[in-house]
């Protein structure tokens, strides 16, 4: 019986992660799926924002409808329902105390630059 050696490979000769669709950044090529309109989707995503931006909005909109109409105030909702919605407005709070922390170590960060100049 012949014995035949082959070369040992630990790591996988192509590397692919998707991260936007269509989008493609020197070795990596992103591609999350057929869409029924690409460019209209790369559009918005240039021009309105990542697909975390939108969602952000999206959450800032419905944090207003949810104290507006004053949900967690409602008799007609039961504990779970206002489980998740205190949950979510929790999760949009701490995203935002991320987003401002963030904003001031860069304002810091920057103002520490100009003053070294």
């Amino acid at each position: 019986m012949e014995q035949v050696l082959l070369p040992l490979q630990f790591a996988p000769s192509n590397l692919n992660q998707p991260i936007l669709p269509n989008w493609s950044f020197n070795l990596f090529s992103v591609n999350l799926g057929a869409s029924s309109d690409s460019a209209l989707e790369h559009d918005v995503l240039q021009n309105v924002g990542s697909y975390g931006k939108q969602i952000g909005h999206l959450a800032e909109a419905l944090e207003v409808v949810i104290k507006r109409l004053k949900l967690l105030e409602a008799q007609d909702l039961s504990r779970e329902e206002l489980d998740v919605l205190q949950v979510f407005l929790g999760d949009v709070s701490s995203t935002r105390s991320i987003k401002s922390t963030r904003r001031a170590a860069r304002a810091a960060s920057s103002s520490s630059a100009n003053r070294a100049r």
